[in-house]
This record gives C-alpha cells, structure tokens and sequence, in this order.
C-alpha cells in the first residue's frame, strides 16, 4: 500500500498560489520540538485566551497566572508546512507580559462551575488584518526553566467565502476540561452543569483522545497539505456566527464533536437547507450527542463567589456552556423552562426542544463507548460505491471480498445507522463493519453493555447539499499519522492510508471542492455528471392478494442504474410513500414485514444511486391485510416459521413484551426465539402489568432439552388464568444474552393475532421491556420498541381435575420469634376461587382454642391467602393456623377442593426490649474517607415488626468533628419520601451520634425504609463492601445490597435523598426503634377529595381521605370506607391505602352517574379505622359531593 508522502507545493504554485493556504504553507514552518509540549505543559505557567476566537485584524487577549519573574509568549499558526506542523507568526517580548499569580477563580457550588474571569490580562497580541485564517496557539515559556504551556484560540476571517470551513470541536474540549477539579464529568457533586471557557485547558491529561491533538490535527495537516482553500471556526461560532457558514461550500465537523447547542444544529441545519445548500462533512463519530445551551460568565456576587472581584468589567455573552445531563439524570432539572440539556435523541420529560436524534442531521447516531477501536471494512458490494473511485485495491473486490482499513481508524467511540424513524432518506451506505464484545448503548444515554454493533459510513442527499458521515472519531487517523494516540499505544498509531485519503479527495470533489497542491500518489477526482436517476420494480406481492395479518411477507425486487453509475440503495414504504424503510440489497434487493393491523397497503420502492440521484417512487403494488389466518386455540403471537430479528448483546438480562387477551383464559406455556450462542439456562416468567410501580410475578418454570436454536417453549404447571383485557408481561431471563432483538418494531403498532395482541408503544407505557442484572428482575426498562421475541401460548380452556395444594405458609410451620404485628399467609399452587376464601375456611387460634378476630383476603396476582389479626399477637405465644379442606373448604377455580385441612403452628416473638437499634454504641465505625465534599449517606432497613422510628444514629469520626460539619439526619420510604429529619449534635470525640425527631415515625413491618445523614463537610466513615449480605439484630435488618433495590447509598451535593450505589459500603447510618410510643391520640381525616359539598365533580373520579397519621392499612377496606348514592345504594368500588402518604382511595368500578349526590364516609369507633398504636378514629367522618350534569 502506498504511505503518505511529505510534500511541498511545487515552486510554481508558490510563486502564484492558488489560495492563501497554499501560499501560507510555502512559508517555513517549525519543528514541532520547537513549538510543541507534553499534555498541558508547564502547570506553573498557564492560561487562556478571553474569547476562543478572533477575526483577524482584532486584538487576542491572555490571561495568565504564574509566579515566573520572566517568560515570553510565542505565536504559532498550526497547519502542515512541509511536515513540520506549525510557523511562528509573532513573539511578545517579556517586557510585554504582566508577571501574575492570579486570584482565586470564581465558583458556583451549585452547578460546580469555576470560571477564572476575573483574572486580570497578562499580555496582548494584535492580530495582523491579513492574517490567514487557523488554529493557533500562544506558546507561554518561562525564561528561567523554559517550562512552556499552550494557549489555543482561532483565527477567523469573517469576509472568507473558503471552499471548506472546519469547525473546531471546541465544546467537547471543554466538556472534558476539568482545570480547577470539576468538568461535565468529575466534580465534588458527580459533575459540573456548567463549565466555562475562561480557563486554562488540560484536556491533553486527563482525555487526549478528545482533545486538539487527538482526531483533529491530522485532519488540519492533511487538507493543508494537499492545499485546499479552508478557513477555521468554532463550534461556539456556529451558534453565534452561524449566518457565515452558508459563506461556504463545505462545513466539517471533526474528530469528538459531542456537544452542540441548539442554535449551533439550527444554524448547520439552516446552511444545508439554503439554495445552494451547504454541504456537511461529518468527519467525526459521537457526534451532536449532548446537547448544551450557553450563558455569560459568573460575575462576583452573582452567586457569592469565594473571592471579590476587583478586575473583571462586566458580563460576556458565550462563556459558559451548559449542560445538566438530564438524561443520566432522569428528570428535567435544567432550570430553564421547555430547554433540554440532555442528549438530543432523548424525548422524555417534555415538552422540551430536545428529543431530536441526531441522525437525522448527521446521518448516523452514537452507538459504541469508549474503547471501541478497531479496523473498517468495505464489503465488495460497497467497494462499488464512486466515494471509493480511484482506488482500484477496492472498486475491484471480488464479490465476497472485504478491504480493510487501518485498525483505529474505527474509533475511539463510534456509530450506526438504524433505521429509527428518522433516516435521511435516499441515505446509501458506503462500508459495513460488524464488531462483537462493544461498550453498546442500550438507551438514551446512560447504559452501556457489551454487544454487537454494525458501523457504516452514510452519505445522502439534501436538498441541493450532500451531507456525509464517517461515524467515527477517527478517520482523520488515515489521512495523516501526526497526533497522539487517544486510548491506544503510541506504537499502535496507523500509518496514513492513501485509499482512505483518495477517498477523501473523492468525496470533496463531489461537493465541488478541489486542492490547490494535491500530494504525491493521489490523484484529482472529477464531480459525478450523472443527474439520471435509477429505477427499481416490486417483483413480489403481486397487486391483488389478500395477505393473513400477522403473518410476515418478504418484499422483493430489482433495481439498476442508467447514468452511469450503481444502485447505492433501495428503500421501501408500506403506507404509500409516507415513511420509508431501507431494503438488504441494492441490484435484488429485499425487505420483510409483518403486517399487524387489517385494511390496504400501498407499497412502493425508490432508489438511489451512488451520486444520489433518487428515483420518484411509482405507483407500487397495493394488497390488502385481511383477519388473520384462522387461529385455533391454543395460540401464539408468532408460528415457528417467523423469522425474527438481529441478534444483540452478550450481558445477563431479563427481556419481555407486554400483551392482552380479548378473551379469558389461560397461559399454558411461555416461548422465545434463541440464536445458537444464546446458551446456559434459560428461565421463563409470567407477570402482571399494572400502569406503574412494578407487577406480581405469576408463574415461572426453567427451558429443558432445548434445540440449538429457534423457538423454544416450556409449560406452566398449572396454567396461569388470565383476565380479558389486562396487560400482562411474558419475560425470559438468559445469563448470556445474545438475544433476538428488532429495533423500533412496536413503534406506532402492535402485533394483533386475536385474541392476542401485544401491545404497540404507548398503549400502556413502553413495550419491548427488560432488565439487565439478577433472574427474574421486574423488567420495566425500555428502548427503541424493541420487540425480543418472546411469546406465549393460550387457550380458552384447560382441563383442570388435580386439587389445589398450599406451597408456602408465613409463618412457616414452626417456626419460632415470629412478628407480633405480622399477617398469616398461605400461597397455593394455582388460582382460587375468591368466594371460597374467608374467615370460615381460614382461621387463628391462641393456645386456648379462642378463634383470633381476623380478616381473610385472597390476592389472585400473588395466589395467596392473608389473614390479618384485628390486633396485635401475644408475644411468646404459640398460634395454630387452618386452611380448610374438603367440600366445604377453599377450591381452586376449576371448582377442585383442596383434599385435607392444612394445619400449622407458630411462636411469636419474647418482648425485644426496644428501644434498639442495629449496632451499639461500643461498635466502632470504619475508616475516615478523607472526603471533603458535602453528601448524603444512607442505609436501607426493613423492621420485623410493626413499629416507631424514634430517630437517627451515625458514627461521627474524628475528622468530621474538626471539620466543624453540619450533619442532619432524615428518614425516607424506599421510593424517597421525606417522612423526618433533625440535626445531630456534634461530639467532642468520635462515635455515635443520635438526633430524635420531634415526633415518631410509624412504620410497617417487612416495608424498606431509608436512613440517611447528611454532612455539609464529608468526612465520614465507611466500610466497602459490607452489605454482601443482610445484617440483622432483631428486629431489624439493614438489607443485602440488591435486595429490594441497592443498599449504601450515596448523593453528593446538597440534602437530597441517597440514590448513588456501588458494592454496598456500609456509611454507618443507624436507626432507634421501639414498638411504642405511648400514643394515645386518635387519627382524624385532614383533608377529603372532593371536598365538603363540591358540586360539577367528574364522574371519574376517586375518593380519597387524608389521615392524619399512618393507620393501619388492614383497617382501612370496603367496610371501613364506603361511598352510596342518593338512594343509599352502596357504590361498588375498591379500597386501597398508601401508607407513604397516609391517603385511602375508593375507586369506583364504575363511573357515577351525572348530576346526583353522593355520601362517603370513613368509620370511626371500635371497629373503623384505627393508627399503628391501635388507637380508633373518634367518631364517622361524613362527606358529600354532586356530580356534574351530563354534556349537552
């Protein structure tokens, strides 16, 4: 292979350059040991331009901090000058430098900000007005040490109409600056939401890879060296200068161009749409992923900073750029309205200007992590593409063949082209790289796990520009080999690859650009003169057929080119020409569907071909959807013959659908379609699906003697009976991965094969559901509509004759130290009947024979029976359990009887002498972490008993006492609500501390809560790992790490509820617990929905109470809180209570009727609703309300 060869341009060219690049780089340049350093250099002689760039003809100003007495500032122009990379342009004496050790730079705790503004400038340099327009940098060298640093700034020329204008990825340097400690990824608080450009840069040390000399400078060397007419701009003059870009021929965006604000898109966007449009030439990969937005610097008391700022003049626009994340975040938390800073594909928490996937601009979306660095490949099919013209070695690859690149040009992140909706269209592809094992992102920008991934380079048309994608950081590493080596060796940097630079010059020649001085072994490309556009025929279906719904159809047809040139890509649209789907193939190509919704369809084909020309779609084949084939019982989503989706991902997950039944029956088996390497054991489940919180597990059973691949099935032993119209998840767990999985399939529609359908996205949240991690996790994440193949098998009926059996009891037979205030359950083996379950067939008897006064319900999502004693138990006393058998006795729902009483005892707990709490006070906490930053730490605790939380404990270390830290405690639900908090005193030695709240806390036996402290100073103890498993000083537990969700949690920054986990360190967060409180006040109802009297009430609505303490949720059902109408008819309605909130709800089953009046009322007395402490609500709370009068 031919090898970059250094060049200089010809006398002739030098004596009458064709443009100013070619004349600049005639000039003598300087070695890069004269003019270059090592990361950022000298750390005691650093600083930064006042604005990152100057049109030429304006004065750039420096500020420096250093306690050097001498150093002077050198000028470089960066470019390729004969191979040596830069030439100084000027030099400012040290007569003419301030010798400063700045101040303190301002800061913002709250968004981690520090911005060193108010430093004072060190040094001036006019720009000459005939400067040429580059990157450059002020070279600061110290006269005593010659320690040097670099300070980066650009020079524009605002009146340039250049063939190319390169902008730099100046925000992405600055996402990862983390000068002063914080950047928008490390900090005190996690990350920084707001950096500024007033700052010293020290990308080159802590991300190289993102950084000048990565990506980038190879790409300024090489175009600089084949001479062609280029000026430089900025990614934040993209935003503020964006009318100058349609000055031009060709935009660049290079290297790790991740962040981009929202008038930076719309200004690219609106040069690419003019006419003539601009063309776009994304040299780059994690491209426009993160969106920013920018504000002016921090001024002193604007907030508070930590020192007064005696020499800034006032506010600068386009000096800090912003960006919450608020995807890792989960939540909207930028505080401007309707303004998104997360990444640009995410649309949730609207409405917002986010939720734009950046494909749709670019071509391509981020896809690989970090790391992911490998070489490229060109099939032969794509190898005919005229974007690899000039490069024999490719165009004439043998069908089968694959050229491949360097390695490392495909990286260090990269991206895809999925078809997700929004797909350029007429977009062809130009290479196809398929790598396994890669850091793949499963959302929108938080979770990555290892999978397979397929690169491709893309290239469409639009309007009247061309816009390209390389999808990668790295392919400025083919073109020239001077620049760092971002996360590989410097051994392992590539040779330039001159098919890689012939491309390049092919794909500039077809946007109209040509060099001024083209290298040695490259060879001048001509614009394609091809304007005729390809056709393409369906040659199946035919027009006419009825097509079964459900039942997938491949598409098939031919296409061929006129002009002279191939087919690049064939696409095909299944509602008319309104959307469009890109087809496998170009000459015969094909597309498979599964049609899932009955009527006509009208499907049509266009092509393009490799100078995008694109043909106008004809007329198409219309068929029609009929019912689908009839299906007899038992039944599936999918018959055996379905072809499915790409295989994805090699993590642990649980994945699953979402589903309902037009009809009641039972799910007799559950399936999924496996690849060959989706080996180990699998295991089936069967879920509810409520509309939020998490569903009840149903059914599960273990996959055996499966095939190697294909659809595999395992029974339900019992079947499973499911009700009409309810939404359920069928899930499969495989330990490692490898998946069928098909992106965006239940985007906009479901599957219907009745009386099955799963549903489409948004019916009831999102389908196509999963959860990485432990085997039958809840799976309740989504992304992209995926459908993962998994299927069930129904029947309206089942032949049931086998009696129903009792699998589990709590408290199990036997068993001793059982809770006083727990409830008695028994779990069956299948559904009950409900009628058949209540106090005459399930009973507690004390150790004399005297039936306990209890209330029996059944839970047919769980199987389970539940007896709830009216009061406390004894305590050390032994209790005898029935469920009774026979005829009389409980049966399942096929009417069979459970063949014999189930009898069994137990023994509660001796008195636990609480007040208690997990560790004493002579337990010493672990080592002092020596962190400084303000956190909040906390401890995840379940009770055995029904009880009071009395207050906090923590183990105050030494240095936290010296750090004169305010600690604060709180108490919080296992979902993050604040039920308490108070501040601890601080000791004079280390050890515990304790801070009682001004009332208890009620909580409910076998329910997580959180504990928590909050220190302003850090300085806390810690032991890691700890929580391997569950620690228990009964009656308390402080719970295994992953049981019930994460335990040693953290969250730095402000008083906030802990979330952050790791391992499970233990922060030594404590709890004081009784089973009393000598309380002796009745519950009252505070507040009621709707109100006293309200009138126009909707017919929908529920009732609620508000009580105004935690009562006893066994006290609170259907007898206890009633609603009749104004006949007294009692409504019928369910009952539930939240004890978070302290809010019963009544829901009716049905709507009410218009315009009557209602009665709701809570009992009071003996035997109404009573508190934890057992104590009742006074006296009935009555209310009324009238429902409004019916629409005209």
């Amino acid at each position: 292979m031919a090898q970059f060869l250094a060049v200089t341009p010809a006398a002739a060219d030098c004596a009458s350059p064709p443009n100013n690049i070619v004349g600049e780089n005639c000039l003598a340049g300087n070695p890069q040991s004269e003019w270059g350093i090592t990361g950022s250099g000298d750390s005691t002689i650093q600083g930064f331009a006042t604005d990152i760039s100057y049109n030429a003809g304006a004065t750039a100003q420096f500020k420096i901090t250093t306690a050097a007495s001498a150093y002077h500032i050198d000028i470089y122009r960066l470019g390729y000058y004969g191979g040596n990379g830069a030439r100084k342009v000027a030099t400012i004496a040290n007569t003419s430098t301030t010798k400063t050790n700045q101040a303190a730079c301002l800061s913002d705790d709250n968004t981690g900000i520090l911005d060193c503004g108010n430093w004072s400038v060190s040094a001036t340099w006019p720009i000459p007005a005939n400067a040429v327009s580059g990157i450059y940098i002020a070279r600061l060298v110290r006269e005593d040490t010659n320690g040097a640093s670099h300070i980066v700034f650009v020079v524009r020329n605002d009146a340039s109409h250049s063939d190319l204008l390169f902008q730099t990825s100046d925000e992405t340097w600055q996402a990862y600056n983390s000068y002063g400690g914080n950047s928008l990824y490390v900090g005190a608080g996690g990350r920084a939401y707001k950096v500024s450009y007033n700052r010293p840069f020290n990308t080159a040390d802590n991300n190289q890879e993102s950084w000048l000399f990565g990506p980038e400078i190879p790409m300024v060397r090489w175009l600089e060296a084949n001479g062609f007419d280029v000026s430089y701009f900025t990614g934040m003059d993209s935003d503020r200068r964006g009318n100058l870009i349609r000055n031009h021929r060709v935009f660049f965006s290079v290297g790790h161009d991740e962040y981009w604000s929202g008038g930076q898109r719309a200004n690219v966007e609106a040069a690419r749409d003019a006419n003539p449009g601009v063309n776009l030439a994304f040299f780059s990969g994690n491209e426009v992923f993160w969106k920013t937005r920018w504000e002016n610097n921090i001024l002193p008391g604007t907030p508070t900073p930590t020192n007064p700022d005696t020499t800034y003049n006032g506010p600068t626009t386009y000096r800090t750029l912003v960006c919450y994340k608020e995807t890792q975040s989960n939540s909207k938390i930028d505080p401007l309205p309707g303004v998104w800073t997360g990444t640009w594909m995410d649309p949730r928490f609207g409405p917002h200007d986010g939720g734009r996937p950046q494909n749709a601009l670019t071509g391509t979306l981020y896809r690989v992590n970090r790391d992911g660095t490998d070489t490229m490949e060109v099939p032969a099919e794509d190898g005919k593409m005229r974007f690899w013209r000039n490069i024999p070695s490719i165009t004439q690859l043998p069908t089968g063949a694959i050229a491949t690149l360097p390695n490392g040009v495909l990286g260090y992140e990269w991206d895809e082209d999925p078809d997700n909706g929004l797909r350029p269209a007429g977009q062809i592809r130009l290479s196809q790289t398929v790598a396994s094992g890669q850091a793949y992102l499963r959302d929108y920008g938080s979770t990555y796990t290892s999978g397979t991934a397929t690169h491709n380079m893309t290239l469409h048309r639009s309007g009247t520009a061309l816009v390209f994608s390389a999808g990668t950081i790295q392919w400025t590493w083919g073109l020239d080999n001077n620049h760092n080596s971002g996360v590989r060796q410097p051994s392992q940097i590539p040779n330039p690859d001159v098919r890689m630079q012939q491309a390049t010059v092919n794909l500039l020649a077809d946007m109209g650009v040509q060099p001024g001085s083209i290298q040695a072994g490259l060879a001048i490309a001509s614009a394609s003169a091809d304007s005729t556009a390809p056709t393409s025929t369906i040659t199946s279906p035919s027009a006419g057929p009825t097509l079964p719904s459900g039942t997938q159809v491949t598409i098939t047809g031919t296409a061929t080119d006129g002009g002279g040139g191939v087919v690049g890509g064939v696409e095909v649209s299944l509602d008319g020409g309104t959307t469009w789907h890109l087809a496998v193939g170009r000459a015969n190509w094909f597309y498979k569907w599964t049609p899932t919704t009955t009527g006509s369809y009208t499907i049509r084909s266009k092509a393009t071909d490799d100078s995008l020309n694109t043909e106008s779609p004809g007329g198409g084949v219309t068929v029609t959807v009929g019912s689908a084939a009839p299906i007899v019982c038992p039944c599936s989503f999918w018959s055996p013959s379905v072809a499915v989706g790409s295989e994805s991902n090699d993590s642990a997950v649980n994945v699953g659908v979402k589903f309902q039944s037009d009809l009641n029956g039972y799910i007799t088996a559950l399936r999924f379609y496996k690849y060959a390497d989706n080996t180990g054991t699998h295991t089936a489940y069967l879920w509810t699906a409520p509309p939020t919180g998490f569903g009840t597990l149903l059914a599960s059973a273990t996959f055996t003697g499966e095939s190697g691949s294909g659809w595999q099935e395992v029974g339900l032993n019992p079947p499973v009976a499911i009700t009409a119209g309810t939404t359920y998840i069928a899930a499969y767990y495989t330990p490692t991965g490898n998946y069928a999985q098909s992106v965006s399939y239940f985007n906009g529609a479901g599957v219907d094969s009745p009386p099955l359908h799963a549903l489409a996205e948004n019916v009831q949240g999102s389908n196509g559901v999963f959860k990485y991690g432990a085997a039958g996790a809840y799976p309740n994440d989504t992304y992209g509509y995926s459908n993962y193949w998994v299927d069930v098998v129904f029947n309206t009926s089942v032949t049931d004759s086998t009696p129903p059996t009792i699998t589990s009891t709590s408290p199990a037979d036997g068993a001793t130290g059982a809770s006083v205030g727990q409830n008695i359950t028994a779990t069956f083996n299948e559904a009950m009947d409900p009628a058949t379950i209540n106090t005459s067939t399930m009973e507690l008897r004390d150790p004399s024979n005297a039936l306990v006064p209890a209330s029996v319900t059944y839970s047919s999502g769980s199987k389970t029976a539940t007896l709830a004693p009216s009061s406390s138990l004894a305590f050390s006393t032994t209790y005898t359990a029935k469920v009774k058998g026979g005829s009389s006795g409980v049966k399942d729902v096929a009417g069979n009887a459970l063949v014999a009483d189930k009898t069994w005892t137990f023994t509660t707990a001796p008195n636990t002498g609480c007040p208690c709490s997990l560790w004493n006070d002579s337990t010493v906490g672990g080592a002092n972490s020596n962190d400084p930053n303000a956190i909040n730490l906390g401890m995840r605790f379940r009770s055995t008993l029904n009880g009071y939380i009395l207050g906090v404990r923590f183990y105050q270390t030494a240095e936290n006492i010296q750090a004169n830290s305010t600690n604060i405690g709180y108490l919080y639900t296992s979902s993050g609500s604040l039920l308490a908090s108070a501040t601890f005193p601080s000791g004079p030695s280390a050890g515990w501390r304790q801070a009682n709240f001004s009332s208890p806390v009620a909580i409910n036996q076998d329910t997580t809560y959180v504990a928590a402290y909050h220190t302003s100073a850090g300085q806390f103890s810690r032991t890691d790992p700890y929580f391997g498993s569950e620690y228990l000083n009964s009656p308390l537990r402080a719970l295994a790490n992953g049981f019930d969700g994460p335990n040693g949690t953290w969250k730095y920054g402000p008083p906030a509820f802990p979330t952050d986990s790791g391992d499970g360190p233990n922060y030594w967060v404590d709890v004081v617990f009784d089973t009393t409180t000598g309380d002796h006040t009745a519950p009252t109802v505070t507040q009621t929905s709707p109100v006293d009297a309200a009138t126009v009430v909707e017919t929908n609505t529920d009732v609620t109470a508000t009580f105004s303490e935690n009562v006893d949720a066994t006290t609170v059902n259907t007898t206890t809180f009633t609603l009749r109408d104004a006949a007294n008819n009692l409504v019928t309605a369910t009952v539930t209570y939240d004890n978070a909130t302290f809010v019963a709800t009544l829901h009716p089953t049905a709507v009410l009727s218009n315009f009557t009046t209602y009665t709701a009322k809570i009992l009071g007395g003996s035997s109404g609703v009573k508190d934890i402490a057992g104590n009742a609500m006074a006296a009935d709370k009555v209310w009324s309300f009238t429902t409004a009068k019916p629409t005209p």
